[in-house]
């Protein structure tokens, strides 16, 4: 009977030892939720280096306006929750409402917005980047407004439907 109860404790002690090793060699970060944020991370990182190689339309002085709009939105409120609800949202509708008035294709309206939101990030990506000083935040704004337009031109130019909204 001993004998069983050693072979019992050496195999309880293998399959310890074998779930051990297989939990400390897993890559970190396998299947968790890190990973998935590193990932969208990426993805924003990504979309602002593909930002760079877009071109610019003639709705350049228009998304100028809005994004000095609302960086002047954002010097007046400290707070960043009110600055979501208030000046990103403004923003948002502003970018809509120009492309409404500018553009005749029929968008894909849910990706639109979604794109745009990242757009501000694109121009806090640029003063990291280049450490540029406040005074020439023109060439950060300019990368904000090809962001714009790489948005507009994934989701809204191009598409072969009439726009029954215009």
């Amino acid at each position: 009977m001993k004998i069983d109860k050693q072979k019992s404790l050496k195999y309880i002690l293998a399959m310890l030892t074998f779930v051990t090793i297989l939990f400390w060699t897993r890559p970190i970060g396998q299947n968790s939720r890190s990973n998935e944020i590193n990932s969208q991370y990426d993805q924003i990182i990504h979309n602002y280096e593909l930002t760079k190689d877009t071109e610019q339309s003639d709705l350049k002085p228009i998304l100028l306006k809005i994004i000095d709009k609302r960086l002047k939105c954002y010097e007046n409120i400290a707070d960043y929750s009110l600055r979501l609800s208030t000046c990103r949202k403004q923003y948002q509708y502003e970018l809509l409402r120009a492309a409404r008035d500018n553009l005749k294709s029929s968008p894909s309206l849910g990706d639109f917005m979604l794109c745009t939101e990242n757009c501000p990030l694109a121009y806090s990506f640029c003063n990291g980047e280049d450490m540029t000083p406040e005074e020439d935040s023109q060439k950060c704004q300019e990368i904000e407004v090809l962001c714009v337009e790489r948005c507009l031109d994934a989701f809204w130019r191009g598409n072969g439907f009439s726009d029954t909204y215009n």
